[in-house]
């Protein structure tokens, strides 16, 4: 089966200290790379303000990572983050050639202007 190009979005616990977000994400490229797919990039946010309360949280870190995988691995990645309490929302989206160089032209911009 061909790999293709996903990003996964998650909404994190704002208990979570900025060294236990880098382990998460760490756990989760480790998860990654056992079943055979490619970690591209990570972006975490600073800690922002939700629109809506999500389990009486109303402020959440959000943790962007986009990989290359088949899509069988995808059913893993989803209950791997379901399972984890820290993970308030998970959403893995499928993206087109198109929307991948979008978002690699994003990142070169926010590293060419720091």
């Amino acid at each position: 089966m061909d790999n293709h190009t996903y990003e996964l979005a998650m909404v994190i616990s704002p208990e979570l200290r900025p060294e236990e977000i880098d382990y998460l994400c760490n756990q989760l490229n480790d998860l990654l790379k056992k079943n055979n797919s490619k970690h591209i990039h990570t972006d975490k946010t600073k800690v922002k303000k939700l629109s809506y309360p999500i389990n009486n949280f109303v402020e959440a870190t959000y943790v962007y990572i986009i990989f290359e995988s088949n899509p069988k691995s995808i059913n893993i990645l989803n209950k791997w983050t379901s399972d984890d309490p820290s993970i308030l929302r998970s959403l893995v989206i499928r993206l087109t050639p198109a929307e991948l160089k979008f978002r690699e032209d994003n990142i070169l911009n926010q590293v060419a202007s720091n």
